[in-house]
């Protein structure tokens, strides 16, 4: 693995955008790094903030799908990970991801264990049941930083066009090639989700969406129920 690129997708981030793109920059060998930030069309500044410090930054429309696609296709890193803009890594990040890739059997795709940016019970509690749901199912959530090889996120077609579930339709494709890996260090994703309905209820509201996925429900449909 020579280099690893790492695509942000990007709406209305302009508060937050620069200090996550300089995390990223201190924790990773000069040259080792490429950050590609894939906005959907916001107005509030993320873009020129962007354009200061990201090596690339792509328009596109707006779904976090469709801009992590546009993102990868900009990309030129042998590795992909794939960075929600709320989402911090862990420290060892860069170290972790090169132990796992550099491997004499490498996986179809990793992960890190999710961890919130809280020291709440409440957010503790959701953070080990999406662990042991990410285990159980094979399929992590995007906020836990997903990395795959640039060639094998082509050859599986890459992520849909879709509103919602992008993940439980490329990792499937990807695993299917070689095991997934969830490596032991947590991220720390942002609470903001949770603050509006409570974090109870949004974790009742993100069990919900995946359990009428697996019934067949539509992606677009899952948005309207949800938007």
């Amino acid at each position: 693995m020579k280099r690893i690129s790492v695509v942000i997708p990007t709406f209305e981030e302009a508060a937050g955008i620069a200090a996550a793109v300089t995390r990223l920059r201190k924790s990773a060998p000069v040259g080792a790094l490429e950050v590609v930030v894939a906005d959907g069309g916001s107005r509030d500044g993320t873009l020129g903030a962007a354009r200061c410090c990201a090596d690339r930054v792509v328009e596109s429309d707006r779904g976090r799908a469709v801009q992590m696609h546009a993102g990868a296709l900009a990309a030129r890193g042998d590795l992909l990970l794939f960075l929600h803009a709320d989402t911090t890594l862990p420290e060892d990040w860069f170290e972790a991801l090169l132990r796992a890739w550099s491997s004499p059997t490498p996986p179809g795709a990793t992960a890190f264990s999710l961890g919130f940016d809280s020291s709440a019970p409440v957010f503790h509690l959701i953070a080990a049941l999406g662990n042991w749901r990410a285990r159980f199912t094979g399929v992590p959530h995007g906020d836990q930083a997903v990395a795959c090889l640039r060639g094998d996120y082509f050859a599986v077609g890459g992520f849909p066009p879709v509103p919602l579930m992008e993940e439980y339709f490329l990792l499937p494709l990807l695993t299917n090639r070689r095991p997934l890996r969830i490596l032991g260090s947590p991220v720390a994703t942002s609470t903001r989700r949770y603050e509006k309905n409570g974090p109870i209820i949004n974790a009742l509201r993100n069990a919900a969406l995946i359990a009428m996925f697996k019934a067949g429900v539509p992606p677009q449909r899952l948005k309207e129920l949800y938007s």
